[in-house]
This record gives C-alpha cells, sequence and structure tokens, in this order.
C-alpha cells in the first residue's frame, strides 16, 4: 500500500465499529471417528515426490529439477538470510559450532546417504545451526526459527531419526506433535519415509483423527507423528509407552503453545515426557510473549531466531497484491470466479474465514464449471485426506480452505494464493503470522508466486494496512495495489 493509502486508512478507522466476530474455524486436528486402525508403516518403500512437470528444454527430470531449484533456494537464502539468524545458547561454555557440510555431523551410513539421496547437497541456514545442537551428545533442547521452506522439517526428523535404535525393544522413541492431520502426513509421507529408507524394521504409527488402538493395546511403533488430541488420548489410556521416549518435536510450536491454540494439550504431553527426553520446537513465527512461554516451557532451550523483525520472515519471491472489490459488480465472490475464468493460473489455494464461507466459494466456483475442491475441520478425515492427495495430484487445480492448510503443508506447484478473507484471529485483530503462513504456500524453493488479497470492506482494508505495517521497515511498501480488473490482472502477477 502507498503512503497515500495508509494515511486514508487510519483516518477511516475512529470511524469504523468494531465488526461483529465471525464464527471461528473449529480446531481441525481432532475429530472423535475412531474408526480405523492405527497406521504402522515399515520403511522399505520411499514415496515419490512431487515434482514439477520436466523441463523439456534442457531435458531435466522432474526430480533434477526439484533438487536444482532446492539449490538455487539455499544459496538465495545463504546470501539474504546468513546475518539474521541469532543464536542464544543456555550454556555459555559450550562450543557448538555451525556446520558448512553434512560429513562435519559425523551421521551414520544410511541417515547420510538418506539425506544427499533427497537431494540435500549442504545445510541450509537453519540446519547449519541447529543439527550440531539436535545431535549433541548430551542432547540440547531447542527453539529454532526460520522462513517456511528453509529445511526446518527435515532438520527435526534427522533428528529423530538419529536417535531411533531400530535394533531395540520395540517401543516409542520419538514423538512429532503438529496443529494438523495434513501437515502430520507430510511430514511422514515427504520427509520421514525417504530420509528413513534404510532403516529396515522402522514403525511408525500416525496419531490423527480415524486412527484408534484396540484398548488394551501397548504400541510399538518407533515413532508417533500426530495432532495433540489423538496423541493426549492414546497418552491417557497407556498406549504409548513413554519411558524410552529421547525426542519431543513440536511443529509449527507457536501454534502448539500459544494460548488460542493447543497450549493445553501440548502441556500435558511434555509433562508424559522421561525428564531427559529432548524437546525440539520450530517455527517460521515465534512472537515475543510465545518464545518467552516455550523458553519456560523447555529447560534451558538454546534459541535459534531471526532477528531485526518479522519483515525479514516474507518469502521475497511472492509477489503480494491486494485489490478493492468493493465497487466491483457482483462482489469478491465473483471476483474471484472472473480471475479464474480469465486467467490460466495452474493450482492455487483460495483461504476463507469460516467453513461456511468455503463451502458457499465452493459451490460457487463449482457451478462455474472450475476444477475446485473443499477442505476444513468439519470435512470428514477420509475426505480430508482424498482431497489433499488429489489436489497434490493435480486432480483438483483450486482448493478453497480455512486455516487448516495456512501452516507447513507444501505442494510444488501452487502458483497463487488468494486470501478471500484477509485474517484475523477470534478477536477479530489483524492475525500477523497466519498472514504469513498462508502466502508461505506459494514461492516453494525459490519458485515466483503470487498472494491476492481481497477487500471488501473498509474494516478489511484496516485489517491489511496493519499486516503490512507489521512486517515493513517505515515507509516500505510489501503489498501492491492492482485494479479490480481480471483482464489486466496477468501483468500484475507472477504466473
Amino acid at each position: 500500500m502507498s503512503s497515500e493509502e495508509k494515511e486514508e486508512v487510519k483516518k477511516d478507522e475512529a470511524k469504523e465499529e468494531e465488526p461483529k466476530k465471525e464464527d471461528a474455524e473449529a480446531k481441525p486436528d481432532d475429530a472423535k471417528k475412531d474408526d480405523a486402525p492405527a497406521e504402522e508403516a515399515k520403511k522399505d518403500d520411499a514415496t515419490k515426490d512431487d515434482a514439477p512437470a520436466a523441463d523439456a528444454a534442457n531435458g531435466e527430470s522432474p526430480a533434477d529439477l526439484t533438487k536444482r531449484l532446492q539449490k538455487l533456494a539455499l544459496e538465495r537464502q545463504k546470501e539474504n538470510k546468513q546475518d539474521r539468524l541469532k543464536v542464544v545458547q543456555s550454556d555459555k561454555s559450550s562450543h557448538l559450532a555451525a556446520v558448512k557440510s553434512f560429513q562435519e555431523l559425523n551421521l551414520p551410513k544410511h541417515l547420510l546417504d538418506a539425506v544427499f539421496a533427497m537431494g540435500f547437497d549442504r545445510p541450509s541456514v537453519i540446519q547449519e545451526e541447529a543439527l550440531p545442537r539436535i545431535l549433541a551428545d548430551p542432547p540440547r533442547n531447542l527453539i529454532g526459527q526460520a522462513q517456511s521452506g528453509s529445511g526446518k522439517t527435515a532438520a527435526f526428523t534427522l533428528g529423530m531419526l538419529y536417535r531411533t535404535k531400530v535394533d531395540a525393544p520395540a517401543s516409542t522413541q520419538a514423538i512429532c506433535c503438529t496443529p494438523t492431520r495434513e501437515l502430520a502426513i507430510q511430514i511422514f509421507e515427504k520427509a520421514l519415509k525417504p530420509m528413513a529408507s534404510n532403516m529396515e524394521g522402522l514403525k511408525v504409527s500416525l496419531a490423527v483423527a480415524g486412527t484408534n488402538i484396540e484398548r488394551g493395546k501397548k504400541l510399538d511403533a518407533h515413532i508417533v507423528i500426530g495432532t495433540p488430541g489423538k496423541i493426549v488420548d492414546w497418552l491417557k489410556r497407556k498406549a504409548i509407552v513413554t519411558k524410552n521416549i529421547k525426542v519431543l518435536v513440536l511443529d509449527e510450536a507457536d501454534s502448539m503453545i500459544e494460548e488460542s491454540g493447543h497450549r493445553a494439550n501440548s502441556l500435558l504431553i511434555k509433562k508424559q515426557m522421561p525428564k531427559k527426553c529432548q524437546s525440539l520446537l520450530f517455527s517460521a513465527t515465534f512472537p515475543p510473549e510465545v518464545v518467552t512461554f516455550a523458553t519456560k516451557m523447555v529447560d534451558n532451550p538454546d534459541k535459534i531466531l531471526i532477528e531485526d523483525g518479522d519483515e525479514f520472515l516474507v518469502v521475497d519471491v511472492i509477489k503480494q497484491i491486494w485489490i478493492d472489490t468493493r465497487d466491483y459488480e457482483g462482489g469478491k465472490l465473483q471476483f474471484l470466479s472472473d480471475i479464474y475464468e480469465m486467467l490460466t493460473i495452474g493450482q492455487s489455494i483460495v483461504f476463507v474465514g469460516t467453513k461456511r464461507d468455503a463451502d458457499n466459494v465452493h459451490r460457487t466456483l463449482s457451478k462455474s464449471g472450475y476444477d475446485c475442491s473443499v477442505l476444513h475441520g468439519g470435512v470428514s478425515p477420509e475426505d480430508r485426506d482424498s482431497t489433499m492427495q488429489n489436489f497434490r495430484d493435480g486432480k483438483s487445480t483450486v482448493l478453497i480452505t480455512t486455516n487448516v492448510l495456512a501452516r507447513g503443508v507444501d505442494v510444488d506447484n501452487v502458483m497463487m494464493v488468494v486470501n478471500y478473507d484477509v485474517p484475523v484471529d477470534r478477536d477479530g485483530n489483524p492475525d500477523y503470522e497466519t498472514y504469513l503462513h498462508r502466502i508461505g504456500r506459494t514461492g516453494r524453493f525459490g519458485r515466483k508466486g503470487t498472494a491476492i488479497s481481497l477487500i471488501h470492506d473498509q474494516r478489511s482494508l484496516q485489517v491489511l494496512a496493519s499486516i503490512e505495517q507489521h512486517f515493513t521497515s517505515q515507509g516500505k511498501e510489501m503489498i501492491e495495489q492492482a485494479e479490480a480488473d481480471p483482464e489486466t490482472l496477468a501483468d500484475k502477477i507472477e504466473i
């Protein structure tokens, strides 16, 4: 937004009454269906990575293209972000140093080979600092922050596998807790399975809605990945034996421990862990109050945080645009429909504020003949899984969703994100972290992407202005305005 537009927003704020609170999205992660056996998988067959189409110009395969883009993103990251990480060691006498290669970590051969096979030639910025602490002996607790797509998942997955002994008596040795089933499944399929491809006999269980364990049965999985409600349920039923657990991971940790999120369940899980269990907390966003709480929750953690403010969390390959639809005939829903009528976009995600609105947008676009699907907390676990898989496979090109997919979910070919509703918290205030996570669903591995925010009233304009101000230095413009004209929008966006 320009300085003039921001000034106009400030003038109007005093006149604007606080809006009525929208019905909040139900917590997505823990539906109460327990009608399927717990998924336990041996790592005999690694999954095929989702990848873009081959580069016809040079004969590059999809897998090679993805690896090359990962390398380019790494190099760009190192150029721009190296000096932004602030490392705080709990033990001032420790001399843990950052590493420049995976070989320096003295990993077992089966893990080192798997890391290279996944296309990680050298550590990312966050991995350089985090991995020596994750793999340290004795283990170090860690609070780690880095941009979306920077290698956090690979770092803590490597840590879990490094601590897991497959030849030990069968019992749980690591737990990874995430806010949503989609993220839990993604960590399992996209990170753990390929990284554990050489660990014959490894057992993993997914603790998500729709999975269950027979009454009285003890889980023999080495690693459990799941959502907080389901993991708490299994712990209360003594299905998970905790005495041998060596690592607890909280992914998207700010959501896991913030007061309005999953704090109660996260604290219950942490309380059940052995005293010497290593705690790893990772996220792209860590508000100061959450860091303060996390530091109290975890004993003497090392901290790797991005300093100099949230400005450096925004991925710079994402083109950010806002469009005022107040005078558009038919309003923002018609404008959204017209975007897809005029442009060939590939895959995109549309974020809305409520389940009801998600269903409404889905009905409208479906009636117009667009290949779209809908996913939110009111959709059954089975349908959520099939919807997500169809979107990954390209069978659906437009995914309408709530904040259930705002965090962590990674689909390579998402070219555009639309904030149909700008993100607000439960009190109607601007939700800065959710905005950052939403737009981070595009621009993956250094690809260009576009994030469009639709404005429909004065309040939504005020919210977006506040979000831009939060992430930018004084006077800078982060989100550019475009005309409410789908025909000319192609010149503005990166597709």
